[in-house]
């Protein structure tokens, strides 16, 4: 196995200072916690929510699981919602739109004080109004969740990690799937080796549009693991095993812009000691391990992301150092000689673990913001806190252009996106992710919508799928999304463009003509979806006078094919 070890950069301190200030919430206190972010209402505004346990009575003991939804009213985080009496802790919570309406859902996993036999898993739907609970199923404890559409058919499935007791077995360390049918979840118990302590991923590491797996932490035979599963078109394949890991966590990101996803992973190896590496992606999903060469990091959490607005991915982790002191450290990277800087920012409250890392844009300013839960080792009475810290820095950073260019082809039931033009003040094009929306009607998500790391991605639709209405919005390192891009369609036999037909003026104010081929059928659609009232004349003429200022789509029928073309009213 190939290891290398990356040199920390030395940097002049003023290059990469980052501080942040904290902000007064709402929030409890959570031991042995998760959490998770998401726009859960369709505010604009990232909301939380966090699993883990509670000193209910503050008398310095933990003695309650709760798990609750905090709202981002703009100023602050404050309580929305509780998840019930029978909450989870040592495992994991996630948002997830398991059934498509654009609201996210949650999908719980771990133990409750209320009954430490029985491990349980939840998931709730999200009502716009509150959240109800809708499956109360078997569970993991010391593990992991992730939510992805692994057969691409635009339902997000699931998969469960950890430890779980099978009467007459024993405990098992398995990873769970739950593939969603539109209606239910067809479960499919230890459908790929799991491990308890550990972590994974599906990312799509070599480009073809299937998602791969990575995976570490302690495995069933009670010896540590880290692995990497290619999807070869529908099936996971063993591809490398790499520096054997427990205790860990990993994220994923493309550091050096390459256009590939690598994946950061902090843990401890198999003499216990701390480990912190890039798995670097070779453009064919081969990771090469470039170990970190620092102090020992312990118990630690880990995230990416762009955390001093110069447009490439950085990472942060929490945990423990060797004197199990708290310890919050970020790694940034240099784009000129692709290696990483240390640096401790400041503002933050030092939190050690077990504990939680998230990031998030707390206050849409374009910046990072860090929410953080752990042990303060420090204290006497060591509690563990939450807090979120607002990143205090004044530099710039412009939202994404979306794609300028959409195009769409249907093979059988097999519908394949590509989209190109999409650009970011920093962020290089290549380290995009996009936000692919799909529907059956214009402006609608209800057959898909979620984050791919690619300019492409395929769906196979029922085939009573015959029409969609799609857009995509560009993602930078910052998580700062792009407005819409131009909407785009296709039916059975429809085409993305139609060379032998164009419209004229464009842009226009008062009429618009469109000239070639005969036209049986005129429709326009403003950007989010609304289709217009128009009349379409007998002289292939369409009247724009009263559409207002703004970009449109025009829709054309010719024969049996259908063309779309953006349209510019002035």
């Amino acid at each position: 196995m190939k290891r290398i070890c990356i040199l920390l950069s030395m940097l002049p301190v003023g290059l990469m200072a980052q501080n942040y200030a904290e902000i007064q919430t709402g929030m409890k206190n959570f031991y042995y916690g998760s959490a998770d972010t998401a726009d859960m209402d369709g505010d604009g505004k990232m909301d939380v929510v966090i699993n883990g346990a509670i000193d209910s009575d503050n008398d310095g003991n933990v003695d309650t699981s709760f798990n609750e939804i905090y709202k981002n009213n703009g100023n602050s985080l404050v309580p929305y919602a509780s998840l019930g009496a029978n909450a989870t802790h040592l495992g994991d919570i996630k948002f997830m739109d398991f059934d498509n309406d654009g609201l996210p859902d949650i999908i719980s996993t771990g133990l409750s004080y209320n009954d430490v036999v029985n491990y349980k898993h939840y998931r709730f739907r999200n009502s716009g109004t509150g959240f109800v609970k809708e499956a109360d199923l078997d569970g993991k404890i010391y593990g992991s969740l992730e939510a992805f559409d692994f057969n691409n058919d635009g339902k997000v499935d699931y998969a469960v990690n950890g430890t779980q007791y099978i009467e007459g077995v024993g405990f098992m360390n398995n990873l769970d799937f739950y593939k969603n049918t539109g209606t239910d979840f067809d479960i499919f118990k230890g459908w790929q080796p799991g491990t308890q302590n550990g972590s994974f991923k599906f990312v799509d590491l070599n480009n073809d549009n299937f998602l791969d797996l990575v995976i570490l932490g302690m495995a069933q035979d009670d010896s540590p693991v880290c692995k990497v599963y290619l999807n070869q078109e529908g099936t996971l394949v063993l591809s490398q095993d790499l520096t054997a890991l427990t205790g860990g966590k990993m994220d994923f990101a493309d550091f050096n812009a390459d256009g590939y996803q690598d994946v950061v992973i902090t843990g401890q190896d198999s003499s216990y000691s701390g480990f912190l590496a890039i798995l670097m992606n070779d453009g064919a999903g081969h990771l090469d391990t470039q170990q970190i060469n620092i102090p020992e990091i312990a118990d630690s959490s880990v995230a990416a992301g762009d955390l001093n607005n110069d447009g490439y991915y950085d990472f942060i982790v929490s945990g423990n150092d060797e004197n199990s002191d708290a310890i919050v450290k970020t790694f940034l990277y240099n784009p000129s000689d692709q290696n990483f800087t240390e640096h401790i920012p400041t503002g933050l409250h030092t939190l050690g673990g077990p504990g939680f890392v998230n990031l998030l844009d707390f206050d849409n300013d374009h910046r990072l913001d860090i929410l953080l839960a752990g042990f303060d080792w420090a204290d006497p009475g060591m509690p563990s806190l939450t807090k979120i810290f607002k990143n205090t820095s004044t530099e710039v950073n412009l939202k994404p252009v979306p794609p300028a260019v959409l195009n769409l082809t249907k093979t059988g039931n097999r519908f394949n996106f590509s989209w190109s033009g999409a650009s970011d003040d920093k962020t290089p094009t290549d380290a995009l992710r996009y936000e692919i929306k799909v529907g059956s009607a214009p402006g609608s998500a209800n057959i898909a919508k979620y984050v791919v790391t690619t300019p492409s991605w395929f769906l196979d639709l029922d085939p009573s799928v015959q029409n969609v209405f799609w857009s995509v919005r560009s993602i930078d390192a910052s998580k700062v999304f792009s407005d819409p891009s131009v909407q785009g369609t296709l039916g059975t036999r429809d085409v993305a463009v139609n060379s032998q037909v164009s419209i004229y003026p464009n842009p226009a104010s008062d009429k618009v003509f469109i000239r070639g081929e005969k036209v049986s059928e005129v429709e326009i659609y403003s950007m989010d979806g609304r289709k217009q009232n128009v009349v379409f004349n007998n002289d292939q003429s369409v009247n724009v006078s009263h559409l207002t200022k703004g970009v449109y789509i025009l829709k054309l029928k010719i024969k049996n094919e259908i063309t779309t073309q953006k349209l510019m009213i002035k």
